[in-house]
């Protein structure tokens, strides 16, 4: 054993030059936004998932993130950018990057093949790297194995291009976004502009309240300020001008693995309140705000375990144009609750995904229905039990 690590010590340090050049190999996106925003004082919290690669097995590094351009690649330089570091469930920013010292640098430990998979974060600051147009490339800065050295510099596989918040027409600018839901707090939303979740997402970020004050993420957007900041199941983004299909989808991932833990779509990116996405051009003065109304997403209520499968009737009932909806769940399966008009056409998937045991509760948006009778189905696969299901009936009066 004592030789194997060694010899992966002497080829770690063949492959890696002496002054720790940046080098884009060895961290692999996950699941990357296509866009961030630029502006010294319309910052956004911006959050991915990467695999590092390339380390010793079953060690310890510290380390932190920050954001180069093309032109950094093969110099000693990590980039620019203030790292938001995810440890757990714990989220901490440091406006002072250093490997060695406290409060500067995280600490990940590899797996028995030698690398590390998980969520990482930065801001970003108003270097020049973050002017709009420019693509930038998270990084990651790594010790020699908790030395508190600087030793490996790895750029990511994936770029982000950087917009700017104006209400302009133009592959450059971007609008705010920020959404007001029922979602668990400190997981992670993903934006889509398909109805499938496929390819990366436009923007992706951190459900509040994450413990991360303003006051200490300093010169934030001021929507971000104002209606996101510290506001359980609150979440803020930007997506890009040019949008012809608007956002279609939003995804939860959870932050303990980054498994699918609810999810909303709509068809034409024109929400049920009546927010369109389509080609936006609010900046940063007039954000898009989708509210319950739009994307719910699932809450659980209870984390007790159920005494049995079931669907709550809907309150209230009659309704116009919302209303809620109450399910249990009495081991963990997968979960899909859809809801259909009298001829049987499907007009909302509400929930679909694997849940845990207990108690929840979203919300059904009947704004761009007819008046009239709905059926709302709940369908249930547990792991070591036959298919549940049970429908109920909703009616929509405006």
């Amino acid at each position: 054993m004592k030789i194997r690590r060694l010899v992966a010590i002497v080829l770690l340090a063949m492959v890696m030059k002496a002054d720790a050049q940046l080098v884009q190999s060895n961290y692999t996106g996950v699941v990357t936004p296509q866009f961030i925003c630029s502006g010294s004082a319309t910052r956004l919290p911006y959050v991915f998932r990467a695999t590092v690669s390339g380390l010793l097995p079953n060690t310890k590094y510290r380390y932190f993130t920050q954001a180069s351009v093309q032109a950094d690649f093969g110099g000693s330089n990590s980039g620019a950018g203030n790292p938001i570091f995810i440890n757990g469930s714990s989220f901490r920013f440091s406006s002072a990057t250093s490997l060695s010292t406290p409060g500067g640098y995280d600490s990940l430990v590899t797996n028995p093949q030698g690398s590390y998979t998980g969520w990482f974060g930065f801001a970003h600051s108003g270097n020049a790297r973050f002017t709009a147009g420019n693509y930038v490339y998270p990084t990651i800065t790594l010790d020699s194995a908790g030395n508190g050295s600087t030793y490996l510099r790895f750029a990511l596989s994936d770029s982000i291009r950087v917009l700017q918040f104006l209400d302009s027409a133009n592959n450059r600018c971007g609008t705010g976004i920020y959404g007001i839901t029922l979602a668990t707090p400190k997981n992670i939303v993903a934006v889509y502009d398909n109805t499938s979740g496929s390819g990366r997402p436009l923007s992706m970020a951190i459900l509040e309240d994450d413990g991360i004050s303003s006051s200490v993420m300093t010169s934030l957007v001021q929507y971000y300020i104002d209606s996101v900041d510290a506001k359980n199941g609150r979440w803020g983004g930007v997506i890009p001008n040019l949008l012809a299909s608007g956002v279609r989808r939003i995804n939860v991932h959870r932050l303990s693995d980054a498994s699918l833990a609810a999810f909303i779509t709509d068809a034409d990116g024109i929400w049920p309140s009546g927010v369109s996405t389509v080609n936006p051009n609010g900046g940063s003065a007039a954000p898009l705000r989708l509210t319950t109304q739009d994307i719910p997403l699932t809450i659980a209520v209870s984390n007790e375990t159920p005494g049995s499968f079931a669907l709550h009737q809907n309150f209230p009932n009659p309704f116009n144009p919302s209303t809620t909806i109450r399910f249990d769940i009495p081991e963990k399966g997968f979960a899909i609750l859809r809801v259909f008009d009298v001829t049987g056409r499907e007009v909302s998937t509400l929930v679909s995904g694997e849940l845990e045991s207990g108690s929840y509760e979203t919300m059904f948006s009947g704004l761009k229905l007819n008046s009239g009778v709905y059926f709302c189905r709940l369908d249930f696969t547990g792991s070591g039990g036959p298919d549940l299901s049970e429908s109920m009936r909703l009616l929509l009066i405006k």
